[in-house]
Order: C-alpha cells, then sequence, then structure tokens
C-alpha cells in the first residue's frame, strides 16, 4: 500500500521536502510508517519526531485524513492505502 506523509514547520525544515510517499505492507501501522520514514530521511528528522522506543513525541501532533491521531505499540493504529499523514510540531513564536 502506498502512504502520503506530509512534513509541516520545523519538521519540513528538518525533511528537506513537503511530502514523501512510502510503500508500507497492508494494514501496516503508524508506527511501522513513520520509523520508514524516519530511515529514507535521517537521524535529525527521527529525533525530532521519535523517542528513543519509537513512539511519537508528545508534543508532535500527528493527524490521517484530517482526524487527529494517538497511537502507541499497545494500540496501533493501523493505516490503509491512500492514507494522508500530516505530522504537526510544536509552534511557537510571538
Amino acid at each position: 500500500m502506498k502512504v502520503t506523509v506530509q512534513f509541516e514547520a520545523q519538521l519540513r525544515q528538518v525533511a528537506a521536502i513537503n511530502e514523501l510517499q512510502v510503500e508500507l505492507p497492508d494494514r501496516d501501522s503508524l508506527q511501522s510508517a513513520l520509523q520508514c520514514v524516519c530511515d529514507q530521511l535521517g537521524e535529525s528528522l527521527h529525533e525530532r519526531l521519535l523517542t528513543a522506543d519509537g513512539q511519537v513525541r508528545p508534543s508532535v501532533m500527528v493527524f490521517v485524513n484530517d482526524r487527529p491521531v494517538v497511537s502507541s505499540v499497545s494500540e496501533p493504529h493501523q493505516l490503509i492505502d491512500g492514507d494522508v499523514v500530516l505530522l504537526l510540531p510544536p509552534i511557537s513564536g510571538g
């Protein structure tokens, strides 16, 4: 299956691209998709996106098809072909 991962704000700067399409086994998990993205785009993105145990950092909001998603190893979110994952890091400024 193909899943599109979109990057916003600082994650877009670190990834150096707006989005990436990844090929995954059918019904694979969100964590697996994000690990695949980090493997392709490097350690700097991994440090900002995932914790040491592979969980999405609490400060990063994840949306799948415009719906907020909370996913963990114990309760993985399964993706389907054509899903769009949006990664939104914390935004600060003044």
